[in-house]
């Protein structure tokens, strides 16, 4: 167990300091919406998720990528309602059909940042900017916090996000936030447990030699559980335990749950499938307010870039066109946002012996999917690829961002049901940024 775990036990009294005493006051609600989160771990090229097709932007892009450019004729053309012509990477037809259908966003050029940021600004050396930025496990860790000055926190956006959501959930038999890629510190707030949960399905308890843990084990278990005997770290203990316990023999049962399409056997597709399942199973679980976690890895492509991300792409995009479709069966494709970032983008200049591959880089691009989701339109600001160019931190393609994604998590939460007079108690660093929410929900 976890120090953040017993941290958890005395949480309550320090509720008034951190602003979730008024949070949990608010009048709880009825109606259902869950938000999915897709993480892609390792730093996603975005240069390549996304190329403008005009004659001038590809033209710049062609020059910048180099060996790294992909076929302009290959690209799947889509038309932002706003203006620009622009091509979704060549593995994913299934989210070229959700944009058309107004059923898919892209937020361009989006990453952790401390204020509004210009390249310039950037590279003065006086303003300030979020610590280690071409560090893996820091970008991370300052993506899932939203707390980029590296201030110590035990909490993601995605537990604070559930702490908030707490009255709607209060007839819940089940954590309301949930990953599916192991522990994330997205998922740890102060008052909402989370909940882990193998998507290949190997959630049950085993006794020992594998077998499964009998009656006579399991009531001996549940009666060494009942002993309290030992004071508050047993006690603790034991409720995690006998929680745990709980959990197990629900998700047993809720990975029963019929679907009727067949999601991919990939890794991501797995766990997508047990979003679903947990989804269709809401009314059982007593939810109205749902978080998950899912993460699809690989994406650190020093080498061999090109083949890898058809590879991730093609994953990806097969994944979310029958997980849209999925939800849609279900009556809920209005109350699910499934959205995606990364810890980085990936430098749009090739690096790597044969220039094969890309270095870590800033801003990125992400898609944001549902049905309450105004699609088929590209929002924030597309960085101009220019390298050493007015959008560039470097030499190289590290594109300065210029939408926070503070504001993008608080748009999602605000979805959710966080009100606007806790957006900052979910979210510190957001009154540093003039608009609070943005227009694609």
């Amino acid at each position: 167990m976890q120090r953040r775990d017993f941290l958890k036990l005395g949480a309550f009294t320090a509720l008034a300091g951190t602003g979730l005493g008024s949070m949990l006051a608010r009048a709880a609600t009825t109606d259902y919406r869950a938000a999915v989160c897709v993480f892609l771990n390792g730093g996603c090229d975005s240069n390549n998720l996304i190329v403008p097709t005009d004659n001038a932007g590809y033209a710049a892009y062609a020059a910048a990528r180099r060996a790294l450019a992909l076929n302009q004729s290959s690209l799947l053309p889509i038309a932002p309602r706003s203006g620009g012509a622009y091509g979704l990477h060549p593995a994913m037809p299934e989210l070229q059909a959700l944009f058309n259908q107004n059923r898919l966003a892209i937020l361009a050029n989006v990453g952790t940042l401390l204020k509004p940021t210009t390249a310039a600004q950037a590279n003065s050396g006086s303003w300030p900017l979020p610590d280690n930025l071409l560090s893996h496990i820091d970008q991370q860790n300052q993506w899932v916090t939203l707390n980029p000055s590296q201030t110590t926190t035990q909490t993601g956006w995605g537990g604070r996000m559930a702490d908030s959501l707490q009255p709607a959930n209060a007839a819940a038999r089940f954590p309301s936030i949930t990953s599916t890629a192991g522990s994330s510190l997205f998922c740890d707030g102060i008052l909402a447990q989370a909940a882990a949960l193998d998507p290949y399905g190997g959630n049950g308890i085993a006794g020992a030699n594998g077998a499964p843990l009998d009656n006579a084990r399991l009531t001996a278990l549940a009666q060494v559980l009942a002993d309290t005997g030992g004071g508050p770290l047993q006690a603790a203990y034991a409720s995690k335990t006998s929680a745990a316990l709980t959990q197990s023999s629900t998700v047993a049962t809720l990975f029963n749950t019929a679907i009727a399409r067949t999601f991919p056997t990939t890794d991501i597709g797995q766990q997508l499938y047990r979003v679903a399942q947990m989804i269709a199973a809401r009314g059982t679980l007593g939810v109205a307010r749902q978080v998950f976690y899912v993460e699809l890895g690989g994406f650190d492509t020093h080498a061999n870039q090109n083949a890898s991300l058809q590879t991730l792409f093609g994953q990806l995009s097969q994944a979310l066109g029958v997980f849209a479709a999925t939800l849609q069966d279900l009556g809920v494709d209005q109350n699910v946002v499934t959205f995606t970032h990364s810890e980085f983008s990936r430098t749009c200049k090739p690096a790597g012996d044969n220039g094969n591959g890309s270095d870590h880089a800033w801003g990125g691009h992400s898609l944001i999917m549902g049905g309450a989701v105004r699609g088929g339109d590209l929002y924030g600001t597309f960085p101009r690829l220019v390298l050493s160019g007015p959008d560039d931190a470097s030499d190289e393609g590290r594109w300065v961002p210029t939408t926070a994604v503070d504001q993008y998590a608080a748009t999602i939460a605000s979805w959710m049901g966080v009100a606007d007079a806790d957006l900052t108690t979910v979210f510190p660093n957001l009154s540093n940024f003039p608009v609070r929410k943005l227009a694609f929900i």
